[in-house]
């Protein structure tokens, strides 16, 4: 079995087509030996827009995985935590390689049928046991109604017709509540999901999971809060840290990352 490495990165980038035939293939699944090499590279000629390029383009053309008929999850990083900078490119990498599934719509306001538990009281930490501290790390990348690949960054202007593609980093095994939050109105929850310690696709247990876009003018600011197991604040709880109310929580553990954007309709001039 082949991994990433200079030479194969290299091979990537002249589009050889027996190397984006075989990465295509092998980075549909998560491998940490290709993660590891993209995390700790240091090159400076396989960075930052090369490296994306050369990704990006492994997906797929429209033709070969119509997506048309699904939505994605919507969700853009702004980080409270410090960024784990080491594993950027092992998240990228498996963002694309996600690129490649089919995605599964989450309903607005799902409170159920993941086989999450979402909690309905405080927890008090310490009383059972020692539990650790959260931090996560995402990456995104954006899929155009072209079938175009992207990588998303902040404040990024985003078409009402574009998807986005979410991988997570977790430092702990735990539960994580999706919210989005419209200009001038309250989070609403889009759903919980179970969380794996590593570098994870966001997902439920029907599939990989997501939202549209569709719909949706104007800012809009998608959250993610996680907590370690066995220790699920109620989603009430976890709203008044998102307005700014829960200081307990949110300086405790809970982690929380914030992803704003701004949505033009694509019933709108460009």
């Amino acid at each position: 079995m082949r991994h990433l490495d200079d030479e194969a990165l290299h091979a990537l980038a002249r589009r050889e087509p027996d190397a984006v035939k075989y990465f295509r293939e092998h980075l549909a699944t998560a491998c940490e030996a290709c993660e590891s090499f993209l995390a700790t590279h240091s090159g400076p000629d396989v960075l930052d827009g090369q490296v994306d390029a050369v990704l990006l383009a492994l997906a797929p053309p429209r033709s070969d995985a119509p997506l048309d008929e699904v939505g994605f999850a919507r969700v853009r990083r702004r980080l409270r935590a410090p960024r784990l900078d080491t594993r950027k490119w092992g998240l990228i990498a498996g963002a694309v390689a996600a690129g490649l599934l089919a995605v599964v719509v989450v309903p607005r306001l799902r409170q159920g049928g993941t086989g999450v538990e979402v909690g309905t009281a405080s927890q008090e930490p310490g009383v059972k046991g020692q539990v650790g501290r959260i931090a996560l790390e995402l990456a995104v990348v954006v899929r155009g109604a072209d079938g175009s690949l992207r990588r998303l960054d902040p404040d990024t202007q985003v078409d009402s017709r574009d998807v986005l593609l979410l991988r997570y980093h977790a430092t702990e095994a735990g539960t994580a509540l999706l919210f989005q939050q419209r200009a001038g109105e309250e989070p609403q929850l889009l759903g919980p999901f179970a969380l794996e310690a590593g570098t994870h696709d966001l997902q439920d247990p029907q599939g990989l999971s997501g939202v549209s876009l569709e719909g949706e003018s104007g800012p809009l600011t998608l959250w993610l809060a996680a907590s370690p197991t066995g220790l699920q604040p109620s989603v009430d709880e976890v709203k008044r840290v998102l307005v700014g109310e829960g200081e307990r929580w949110e300086q405790g553990m809970l982690a929380v990352t914030r992803f704003d954007v701004r949505v033009r309709s694509s019933q709108n001039p460009r």
